[in-house]
């Protein structure tokens, strides 16, 4: 999601998670790679499936720790339930979305911390983009949707939707935004990972980078 990653109008990836990865292969004396973008659920079954595949920006969570390896972090986000500033209840405990419909996107972070919080399947609405995600709220079709804070409002912004009427009801989790490499890469690359991105951030590239990035995300 802009501006962490994105496709620009001539197709190419963009945003601040893709510059900084090429700035850790400058670091590591490593040949640009490809990058492609495509649905999120398409690319998190992939990462499972694909040897030798990076998906990012990735959500840490304890769930997905042991299936992936994890270079991290890139930024951390707010996992949240939005709803109506007006109508919609506060929410405080899991217990309360038992009488709540809740949309979410499939495979993504927001459905997978609330199934693993003994919220039922049958209470979720799976949709497959963050601008559908976004319209059953508006639409009145779901009382909360659940997802980032910042990809929900940029959909919404890149959309046509106004949040002006919408609120953050209850900040899930906070959690790192990372690199996710397949489990079968080897260790030794994902030090040399870690490594890069590492002393990456300290450099003066890095610091440009990440005031731009700042700048962006500011952006109404």
């Amino acid at each position: 999601a802009y501006p962490l990653n994105y496709l620009d109008d001539k197709g190419q990836a963009q945003g601040f998670s893709v510059e900084l990865l090429k700035l850790m292969w400058q670091h590591m004396e490593h040949p640009e790679q490809s990058i492609t973008v495509m649905p999120w659920e398409r690319a998190y079954y992939l990462l499972g499936q694909k040897p030798n595949t990076v998906l990012f920006a990735t959500v840490r969570t304890s769930k997905r720790e042991q299936f992936f390896k994890w270079v991290c972090p890139i930024d951390t986000v707010n996992v949240v339930l939005m709803g109506k500033a007006e109508n919609a209840p506060k929410v405080d405990s899991f217990a309360q979305l038992k009488e709540l419909t809740i949309g979410v996107l499939s495979a993504d972070v927001g459905e997978q911390i609330l199934l693993n919080n003994e919220v039922s399947d049958t209470n979720l609405m799976l949709t497959d983009s963050y601008h559908h995600l976004i319209k059953l709220l508006v639409a009145n079709r779901v009382d909360l949707i659940a997802g980032t804070e910042q990809t929900i409002r940029h959909a919404a912004q890149l959309n046509g939707f106004s949040l002006t009427n919408y609120e953050i009801k209850w900040i899930l989790k906070e959690e790192q935004l990372c690199y996710a490499f397949n489990s079968s890469v080897n260790d030794t690359i994902i030090k040399q990972f870690k490594q890069a991105l590492e002393k990456t951030k300290q450099t003066e590239a890095f610091r440009k980078l990440l005031v731009n990035y700042q700048q962006q995300k500011l952006k109404p």
